[in-house]
């Protein structure tokens, strides 16, 4: 996660790996309601650049059209039962998305690991085909 992408988070202590790890811990896939695989693959192409800005900027361009496509229910979801178990960050977290909506980092942070998910998952299944 690049240092733009840490968000609001700083000023309450939290760090990128730690929205990066509460991210990856969140029960939401690339199956989940509100997931555009061609809108993630825009993410994609800019992470396969390895330009971090260019990532983050290609993320706040499709977080808001992810966020209307139902994205925010499974993350949400996700985040309250994080807060039930009483899993660290995660009420900061929820009270980040709450207020800030797509442009939280927590949700951020998952655009971009669904992003990851699908480049991982195009390219294992490309391998398969040379089988």
């Amino acid at each position: 996660m690049t240092k733009a992408a840490e968000l609001s988070w700083l000023t309450s202590g939290v760090t990128a790996k730690q929205v990066e790890a509460l991210a990856k811990s969140l029960d939401v896939g690339l199956h989940s309601p509100g997931v555009c695989s061609m809108c993630l693959l825009l993410v994609t192409a800019e992470l396969d650049c390895e330009d971090g800005r260019a990532a983050a900027g290609r993320i706040t361009m499709i977080a808001p059209t992810l966020w209307a496509e139902g994205l925010d229910r499974p993350v949400r979801h996700a985040l309250e039962q994080k807060v039930r178990f009483g899993v660290a960050d995660a009420t900061e977290a929820l009270l980040d998305f709450d207020e800030r909506g797509f442009r939280s980092g927590i949700f951020r942070a998952v655009v971009r690991r669904l992003a990851i998910e699908l480049r991982e998952s195009a390219h294992r299944a490309y391998l398969a085909s040379l089988n």
